[in-house]
């Protein structure tokens, strides 16, 4: 199965479950003092000399506007479906006068569960969000929010094997050419056919 092919709630999935991970691989950047060495001085408020921030601005900055941009997301959603929604679009984040600002005070692995609340609860409900989007009622909101995935995938690329980035693999069970790499929160996880279904799961080392 091509993109080309892909159902919208299978397009809007793919992405919308990459958040977490995304979002964790962004606050480690921020967080590693080694890369903040690397980054360009910044003059402190009130100093004459170049002083290095503790951790990397642009990585931690970009966390907050993709977790700020799903929490907005998710909020539209609520107010649509009704129903129960997770606490963390009300609760948990960085929060400014009107409207959230970004992630709260949070590990990168706190940053990746609070996405995964929203994240989770989303792709529950993605049947329902894929006929609410094709009546127009949220507007250009779900793509406005994977044009961000999209944008923080492409300035921070999550280091993992190589070979995702090859071909579908072909399947011992139907033949096709449609075999993908699963990952999971330590790399992969194991791989699927896109076709028949069949799932394979790797083996612990």
């Amino acid at each position: 199965m091509s993109a080309d092919e892909r159902t919208w709630t299978e397009w809007f999935t793919s992405h919308l479950l990459s958040v977490p991970y995304q979002l964790q691989h962004m606050r480690e950047l921020a967080e590693t003092t080694v890369a903040a060495q690397d980054t360009s001085a910044v003059k402190v408020a009130g100093g004459t000399e170049q002083a290095r921030l503790p951790y990397r601005v642009d990585p931690a900055d970009d966390a907050d506007l993709l977790y700020v941009t799903l929490v907005l997301f998710g909020r539209e959603v609520a107010e649509k479906v009704g129903g129960a929604s997770p606490r963390t679009l009300r609760e948990r984040m960085w929060q400014g006068r009107d409207e959230p600002q970004g992630l709260p005070v949070s590990s990168p692995r706190e940053a990746f569960s609070l996405a995964s609340e929203i994240a989770v609860w989303l792709r529950s409900i993605t049947h329902e969000l894929e006929w609410r989007t094709a009546a127009g009622e949220l507007g250009d909101s779900p793509t406005d929010l994977v044009r961000v995935i999209r944008k923080m995938r492409g300035r921070y690329p999550r280091a993992e094997p190589k070979f995702r980035a090859y071909r579908p693999r072909p399947c011992p069970r139907c033949e096709e050419r449609t075999v993908r790499p699963l990952w999971g929160a330590d790399g992969l996880a194991g791989a699927k056919c896109d076709t028949c279904g069949q799932r394979w799961e790797k083996k612990p080392a």
